[in-house]
């Protein structure tokens, strides 16, 4: 959004290097430079230079995993034979949340309060997603947010991490943020000491109840 595009390229190529999920920002950093490009605003050579280095990680990443195990392939069967990780377009994650609403249990792994404040998040998308639009954030930010719920929502995966994985999807957080902005002093205290005080209990759940971190 600040035109910086040397440094766009190479956080994305670092991003790639951590995790495949951020082909979102690799993909809004590839339409940012490819907009500049038509318009012709900040020449050819930093557009273009950020639009080569930014999937230059993701590709690494993959391409090593891969190498390691022999196999074109390998990142992606690993995902799916490992942790039940793949992309079927929604169909798992929907028949969880049908199951949540009709009360049954349908999780390959379930966790009954993770999973009902997973339903809750994704219930509540749609509200975000419209407040965020309303503002005309810049088209990089609305790119990457909904790449990254098509990502989250559009995999297999423990129902229960959704929650996680959305967290890259910080953008529908900007209404809210706003929101708070408007508040007074005692009114601010109160929702972020509550929201403080439930994230901590979450936390501890996670961790001695669940043993682990959703």
């Amino acid at each position: 959004m600040t035109r910086r595009w040397i440094a766009a390229g190479l956080l994305a190529l670092v991003a790639g290097l951590n995790r495949p999920t951020s082909a979102t920002l690799i993909a809004a950093v590839c339409l940012a430079a490819l907009v500049a490009l038509l318009r012709r605003t900040d020449g050819t050579g930093r557009p273009l230079a950020a639009m080569a280095l930014a999937p230059l990680g993701l590709f690494g990443y993959v391409g090593w995993v891969s190498w390691r195990l022999g196999d074109w392939g390998g990142y992606f069967k690993l995902q799916r034979g490992a942790w039940l990780h793949f992309f079927d377009w929604g169909q798992h994650n929907a028949t969880v949340m049908r199951g949540i609403l009709l009360g049954r249990d349908d999780d390959l792994f379930a966790a009954l309060v993770p999973d009902l404040l997973a339903a809750l998040i994704v219930m509540a998308l749609p509200i975000l997603i419209v407040l965020l639009v309303r503002l005309r954030p810049p088209a990089v930010l609305m790119v990457h947010t909904l790449l990254t719920i098509a990502t989250v929502l559009g995999n297999q995966q423990m129902f229960c991490n959704v929650a996680r994985f959305l967290l890259p999807a910080f953008p529908l957080f900007i209404p809210l943020a706003i929101a708070l902005s408007r508040l007074r002093r005692p009114a601010l205290v109160t929702v972020l000491g509550t929201c403080a005080l439930a994230s901590g209990w979450f936390a501890g759940f996670a961790m001695f109840e669940l043993g682990g971190a959703p």
